[in-house]
């Protein structure tokens, strides 16, 4: 009788583990928003409560940028985030809702020796500075059509060491990640960290999958059980919990 209870166990969860449905999303280390530390990482708690509610279980591989697009295409995971809709993403991919709505910001060292502009009105007013941004990201066609030469480097941790040696005067980043970096990596100096006030550009971050039938139901229940968080006041309840700054989000390709 044993033995038969035993083997009932054994088929019973193995049964049960095949039952749960494993969706691997690509993404890279971006904390505060997402890393392989969860403490570091929103979206490793955020998508947990979701994997719970759609019961699937959500396991990011970490790998470039880039090579999460190439891992999308070659169909080796099922999703890539954060990513933010650009009109090419949104005819060519499955977009979810807004993951996280957040605005990018220029930030400087302040080295006591110049004085900084609280804002400015156009980005050409910006001409006059040396800016530093990240190769690949959004806002390279934006300099581009402003004239404005960015100087490129591979992650925004790079851009704040040569900020800090006046290798250049502002960098655009993202402002959670900016006040990360600065006090993360810049402990004694975080305080010497600043960014403009105004404007600022505000992006949607996105989940993107491919185009298939199988993809647009999972997406669709995703959708609703992120819609479920918010509702239930869980999802606050995460951003508040690690002080990040967000804004109100519309919809997936707004």
């Amino acid at each position: 009788m044993r033995h038969l209870i035993a083997a009932w166990l054994v088929m019973w969860c193995t049964t049960a583990w095949a039952a749960t449905l494993e969706l691997v999303v690509a993404t890279n280390e971006y904390p505060p928003y997402v890393s392989a530390n969860p403490r570091q990482s929103f979206m490793t708690e955020l998508f947990e409560l979701i994997g719970k509610d759609m019961d699937v279980r959500f396991t990011f591989r970490f790998m470039p940028w880039k090579r999460c697009v190439v891992a999308l295409d070659a169909h080796e995971v099922w999703a890539v985030v954060p990513f933010v809709p650009t009109p090419e993403r949104v005819e060519r991919y499955l977009l979810s809702d807004t993951l996280y709505a957040r605005r990018a910001k220029f930030f400087y060292y302040d080295h006591g020796s110049r004085n900084w502009p609280a804002g400015y009105k156009d980005l050409s007013e910006l001409r006059r500075f040396r800016i530093g941004g990240v190769a690949g990201y959004w806002y390279e066609s934006l300099f581009k059509d402003a004239g404005i030469e960015l100087d490129m480097a591979n992650n925004d941790q790079i851009n704040f060491r040569k900020l800090q040696v006046a290798r250049f005067d502002l960098v655009i980043v993202d402002e959670n990640v900016g006040n990360y970096i600065a006090h993360t990596q810049f402990t004694q100096q975080a305080g010497s960290f600043h960014s403009l006030d105004t404007p600022y550009f505000r992006s949607e971050n996105v989940m993107m999958a491919n185009r298939d039938p199988a993809n647009t139901e999972l997406l669709a229940r995703f959708n609703r059980a992120l819609e479920r968080l918010r509702k239930s006041g869980a999802y606050d309840d995460i951003v508040n919990r690690r002080k990040l700054v967000l804004m109100p989000s519309g919809a997936a390709g707004s």
